[in-house]
């Protein structure tokens, strides 16, 4: 886990990790139930070269402003830049639930942010989660009261290779048989850090609260007024969020490009696959934006 700090905004105090590069950093917003603390994709960008600011977003982590929504959230992004004495960024990246945050970023402060990645991200125009049983169950296991609970029997369960084979086995649509031995012995370690610092907080309830049917409009609004260059990664194999979120992305935002890779599962940026992600950030960070 990565070392955070609060700094204290307009809004509220707001937790941010920030390691800084020899290239621009970048805006990093982790998706849900994680924290500025955890590496959800990160890495990617450090291994470029790039600093890192990630943001704990609101009701995760230390940052503790209330349940704003994404728009209402982007001035303490602006003030935490500010006061890190950061006027110039590489873009702005959301993972999975956190491309709302980076989406609206983007929109407001397009001086700021001359690019967007969204991987693996939801809502899209269309509806988050995308099962009956995930509308269901989410909101009542990750719910404020009963989150703890819920990631106490996960830290349990992924303390055996069984157990964390079932974990990752349920964010992919391909049978875990066909990949799991490609995973590397740090893969598994860097799987295991980021499920035991996983909380919910009342985070991911407020993420879901923005992913309704009826805010549809609203979104394909948000996404058809972006203004800089967009890369989209997805995986048809990511059992966590559908690849039709992705193809939206491509038809609404302007100029998107969607780079489809063939990573097993949701967490991209693990495993031998992690290359193609690699990959598609470089050569879209040195494109002229």
């Amino acid at each position: 886990m990565s070392k955070t700090r609060v700094i204290q905004t307009r809004l509220g105090p707001v937790e941010v990790m920030y390691r800084p590069g020899d290239k621009p950093a970048v805006l990093f917003f982790p998706g849900g139930h994680c924290s500025a603390a955890s590496d959800c994709g990160w890495s990617l960008y450090t291994s470029e070269g790039h600093g890192v600011l990630a943001f704990s977003r609101p009701g995760y982590g230390n940052t503790d402003v209330g349940r704003l929504y994404a728009a209402e959230f982007v001035p303490a992004v602006a003030e935490c830049c500010e006061d890190l004495g950061i006027d110039q960024t590489a873009g702005a990246v959301g993972v999975s639930f956190g491309g709302m945050q980076a989406l609206h970023t983007a929109r407001s402060l397009p001086e700021l942010v001359p690019r967007l990645v969204l991987h693996s991200c939801a809502p899209s125009t269309v509806a988050y989660p995308d099962t009956r049983l995930e509308t269901l169950f989410g909101p009542l296991a990750f719910s404020p009261a009963l989150q703890s609970l819920t990631w106490k029997s996960v830290a349990r369960l992924i303390d055996s290779d069984a157990g964390l084979r079932r974990m990752v086995g349920a964010l992919s649509k391909t049978p875990v048989d066909g990949w799991w031995q490609t995973w590397s012995l740090e893969d598994k370690d860097r799987a295991r850090e980021l499920f035991r610092t996983m909380r919910s907080g009342s985070g991911f309830v407020n993420d879901l609260q923005q992913a309704r049917p009826d805010r549809a409009w609203y979104r394909r609004l948000v996404q058809t007024q972006i203004s800089c260059p967009t890369l989209v990664t997805a995986s048809r194999h990511d059992a966590g969020v559908s690849f039709a979120h992705a193809e939206d992305y491509t038809r609404t935002i302007p100029g998107a490009t969607l780079v489809e890779l063939s990573t097993p599962n949701h967490l991209f940026w693990l495993g031998p696959a992690h290359a193609e992600a690699q990959a598609a950030v470089s050569a879209f960070m040195t494109s002229n934006a």
